[in-house]
């Protein structure tokens, strides 16, 4: 009997912790779509906004599979990304967030991939706090490769989504 009560005892604990664990939210992320600034002379070749959104698309893939909890863009932010040019909510961060605010979300992650040669694209990606409208990460890569190799813009993609997982978690750990 005596045996039977102990272990009722650890299972309580145990589904006391995993349910505080649960209990606690996860922060919610607007991951907008990589936005191609193409500095070339043939802007926007149908091959590079190919891989852009190939990029874009895997990113948020990866960002679902590490467990974020992704916000879908709100129709400010959508407007904004249609009417304004390919680094605006880049480069103008207060805006961003105050585009993204009431939507539900956290954070809100802003990527722009910059084509300055034929040879390179530099996807470069902000972690914005939206209610302080601070900037918390910065992160850049390089694509080297031709057009035709999916599989390091997916690794590409996989690599930047840890990168947000893992600065999630710090923020996460730091309150």
């Amino acid at each position: 009997m005596k045996r039977f009560f102990t272990v009722l005892g650890l299972c309580c604990c145990l589904s006391l912790s995993v349910s505080s664990a649960q209990a606690e939210p996860r922060p919610k992320v607007m991951a907008l779509d990589f936005q191609l600034n193409d500095m070339t002379d043939i802007p926007n070749a149908p091959e590079e906004l190919e891989r852009i959104a190939l990029l874009s698309s895997a990113f948020h893939e990866k960002l679902a599979e590490k467990d974020i909890d992704l916000v879908p863009p709100n129709e400010a932010i959508k407007a904004a990304m249609a009417s304004q040019s390919a680094t605006y909510l880049y480069n103008n961060i207060e805006n961003a967030a105050r585009l993204a605010e009431g939507s539900g979300a956290d954070y809100l992650l802003i990527g722009v991939a910059l084509k300055p040669t034929y040879l390179f694209v530099y996807p470069r990606l902000l972690l914005v706090d939206i209610k302080t409208h601070q900037v918390l990460m910065s992160k850049s890569s390089q694509l080297e490769s031709s057009w035709t190799d999916r599989n390091t813009t997916i690794r590409t993609a996989a690599n930047l989504a840890q990168v947000v997982k893992d600065r999630l978690l710090k923020l996460e750990n730091a309150q």
